[in-house]
């Protein structure tokens, strides 16, 4: 009888263990689906706020529902620590925060995760496919139906391509913030509670650590391509501010008075580059920060090359456009990259053409200036007040 009863035990036990992953599977996704959903959930009112139809499909760009929309991802993805003052919006009056719960969900999830991974253990069969599947639907819920999501609502609101007013770059950059803490989280608790599950297993490992990589490249694509769309409204509100501000006359001063200060197109440009960097500074982190400020140091550069080219420089002025290089160079040092420094620094070097005597060009050029194309060179100094009065010599000691 004792045989009998044990055998009917196991009879029980076996067939609930055929289809226990399965039920775990589906526990797993109920349970981390409700917590997502009350994060990410729009109700009536905020629907209305936000206007469907912008939510659904092309966002009209400036309006109040852009701005609600902005708050409400970064309430989502617990992004308000820095981002300011609420809009003054019907939507938020007496509201609660959503970011109470939204801080909470990656490490709800993963909470509800590390659970069906004990059951798992307890079970004792075929530990390292059910911990992958497990994960696996994790994964695919934080990032495709919390991240993605969200994302999906901050893209219609990044920057436009040519921006009439300062971009809001600010928001992309908080969001790329918060998805980088996500996915911190997600990677550290796989590394300390699956991998380890898994190692019974090579294939599975393997498997689940090429899906992984698949899962969070698709993410990292959206959020190059978001910060592309930054980097270029960043450099044509630049561009645009330097069209408006800076004048002719101000590289043809008439007298020395008006040589000892930076333009005021210069000091414009400055400051709002200069945000750009602290915000990046304060939202990026790792490669995603040094690519970006790199980028921005590039573009910025070679920005400054075309708009430097467009004037007439005086003597007298020439002393001026070296005051507005060591100013954009010394904003350009505090984004602390290397290879933006250099080329800000072979900028100043390359201002000293419009100042010295064309005689003593040529050492500038030989001992500073080498690895600068002669041709770049050349059209830099095509903007020398007396050019077409030297340009044999000018041509001559470049050797062009």
């Amino acid at each position: 009888e004792d045989f009998k009863f044990r055998e009917n035990v196991k009879a029980i036990f076996d067939s609930f263990r055929g289809n226990y992953l399965d039920k775990e599977v589906s526990l797993l996704r109920e349970e981390c689906s409700s917590i997502i959903g009350e994060a990410i959930e729009l109700d009536e009112k905020q629907r209305e706020e936000l206007d469907d139809k912008s939510i659904f499909g092309r966002r009209k760009k400036g309006t109040k529902g852009s701005r609600a929309l902005k708050h409400w991802v970064l309430t989502a993805l617990d992004a308000l620590a820095v981002a300011g003052a609420p809009p003054s919006s019907p939507m938020f009056n007496g509201r609660k925060e959503k970011g109470k719960i939204a801080g909470q969900v990656t490490e709800r999830v993963l909470g509800r995760l590390s659970s069906a991974l004990a059951r798992a253990d307890r079970l004792g069969n075929q530990v390292p496919q059910c911990c992958d599947q497990l994960a696996k639907e994790a994964w695919n819920l934080l990032l495709s139906e919390y991240v993605a999501k969200v994302l999906d609502l901050a893209e219609q609101v990044l920057p436009d391509d040519d921006p009439k007013e300062d971009p809001d770059t600010f928001f992309f950059l908080r969001v790329v913030g918060a998805v980088n803490r996500i996915v911190r989280q997600i990677n550290a608790h796989y590394r300390l509670n699956i991998l380890p599950r898994l190692e019974a297993d090579p294939n599975i490992k393997s498997r689940g650590a090429s899906a992984n990589r698949k899962a969070l490249s698709t993410i990292e694509k959206r959020i190059l391509r978001g910060l592309g769309i930054c980097l270029g409204a960043v450099i044509k509100y630049a561009e645009r501010l330097l069209g408006k501000h800076q004048k002719q006359s101000d590289f043809k001063p008439r007298d020395e008075n008006d040589c000892f200060e930076p333009t005021e197109a210069c000091n414009i440009v400055s400051g709002f580059i200069a945000v750009q960097g602290e915000m990046a500074v304060q939202s990026l982190e790792g490669r995603n920060l040094d690519v970006f400020l790199m980028e921005i140091g590039r573009r910025y550069y070679d920005l400054l090359i075309a708009h430097l080219r467009k004037f007439q420089v005086s003597p007298l002025g020439a002393l001026v456009v070296r005051l507005d290089v060591r100013r954009y160079q010394d904003v350009m040092q505090e984004f602390h990259i290397e290879q933006v420094s250099r080329k800000f620094s072979c900028l100043w070097e390359m201002s000293s053409l419009l100042l010295l005597p064309v005689l003593e060009l040529g050492n500038v050029v030989q001992q500073r200036l080498g690895n600068v194309p002669k041709e770049e060179l050349h059209d830099f100094l095509k903007s020398r007040s007396d050019y077409a009065k030297q340009r044999i010599n000018i041509l001559s000691l470049l050797n062009i």
